[in-house]
């Protein structure tokens, strides 16, 4: 008896989500059946929803159900995945486990809608039900589709069999959902903390005019530190209004911070490299000229030897000014590398002199040339 209620409630509930259908029933079924072997990495769903579906409405409701319908909202282990240092393991620990929290919803739907050609980011805030703000953090999508931007949300359909977050205008999602990042909220009159709070969300178009389509289109030709700079700066001038604002912002800043330490890294590793390329040319050329410049070259041969050299020299103290104007916290100190560049500076201006000198010469006498001692690489 117990079997056949069961039978019973399964066939009610496939029917129930079959009958939740963005424009095509079938489409949705399909989805909903995508083979097991093929779920278990978002390059593998991607490929089926490309496979199977036309368009990119069918394409992203697709994607939506799927995500909305077959993981499970668990805090289980969150913090160790979603704090882990690997953001890869949010999407593949969650599509392993079939759970997690709006987190992992959003980086999984995010990453099946990028690999299925849609435009897509990841949106942080925060959010307000039954008219009250929730004390954590939340996660949801933004979406282009159509020339426009519209939200999802699949962790607040996840286990409904419903679509109500999904493609939502901006002005209806602002209700309960807050971004930390105004741009996000893709409005042209942005909704402030205090309005959200009270529940009084209007479009105050004595506020200036935000043309979010234009700051989004510079957004996605910014580097990685453009846009954590650019992001921090509107959420410190939309007020950091409480704990959650404030731990969002410190987080950029952290985040900021990180990347101009790799970056004064990389800076400073390429400069030492540019430095020990420019002193292997130099201990070409003198191994060369020890050898009394034998097998001969040309004169323009010869002179190419060295050239190059500046030019590296240069481009190192480049980099070097570079990490010497770098708002990170931590500075490496550059004085040992300076300090070899400018011997090695040194040490091939003599050369160049030495092969002015020796172009100056008659190439009969040029041979008395080499009777001093060897130069010392």
């Amino acid at each position: 008896m117990k079997k056949f209620m069961f039978l019973i409630i399964l066939t009610g509930y496939c029917l129930f989500l079959k009958a939740q259908t963005f424009d095509d029933s079938k489409g949705d079924n399909l989805v909903l059946h995508i083979p097991p072997d093929q779920t278990y990495s978002t390059k593998d769903i991607a490929e089926y929803v490309k496979q199977n579906f036309v368009g990119d409405k069918k394409k992203l409701h697709a994607i939506y159900t799927w995500v909305a319908s077959n993981l499970k909202y668990d805090t289980d282990s969150a913090n160790i995945i979603n704090l882990g240092l690997d953001p890869e393991a949010k999407i593949t620990a969650a599509l392993r486990r079939r759970r997690g929290v709006c987190e992992n919803y959003a980086a999984i739907f995010n990453d099946i809608c990028l690999r299925s050609g849609i435009t897509c980011f990841i949106v942080d805030g925060y959010t307000k039900q039954n008219g009250v703000v929730d004390k954590t953090g939340h996660s949801w999508c933004a979406v282009f589709i159509d020339n426009t931007w519209l939200l999802c949300d699949p962790t607040w359909d996840e286990g409904t069999g419903n679509t109500k977050y999904f493609l939502m205008q901006p002005s209806e999602m602002i209700e309960s959902h807050m971004p930390f990042d105004p741009l996000w909220q893709l409005l042209n009159y942005t909704v402030s903390h205090k309005q959200f709070y009270s529940g009084n969300i209007y479009l105050d178009k004595k506020q200036p005019f935000f043309n979010y389509p234009d700051s989004i289109n510079a957004y996605i030709k910014m580097d990685s530190l453009q846009r954590l700079r650019t992001t921090a700066f509107r959420i410190e001038q939309s007020g950091l209004y409480n704990n959650m604002v404030k731990n969002r912002h410190d987080l950029t800043k952290m985040n900021i911070e990180i990347i101009r330490q790799d970056k004064d890294v990389d800076l400073y590793n390429s400069s030492v490299a540019d430095l020990n390329n420019a002193a292997a040319i130099f201990n070409t050329f003198v191994e060369y000229r020890n050898k009394q410049f034998a097998p001969s070259i040309t004169d323009i041969a010869l002179q190419a030897l060295l050239d190059g050299i500046a030019t590296k020299l240069s481009t190192a103290h480049k980099k070097l000014d570079e990490i010497a104007r770098t708002e990170a916290t931590f500075k490496f100190s550059t004085d040992d590398v300076r300090t070899r560049l400018n011997a090695l500076a040194v040490r091939v201006k003599e050369q160049k002199d030495f092969l002015s000198i020796y172009f100056n010469t008659a190439v009969p006498n040029r041979q008395s040339l080499f009777y001093n001692k060897q130069v010392t690489r």
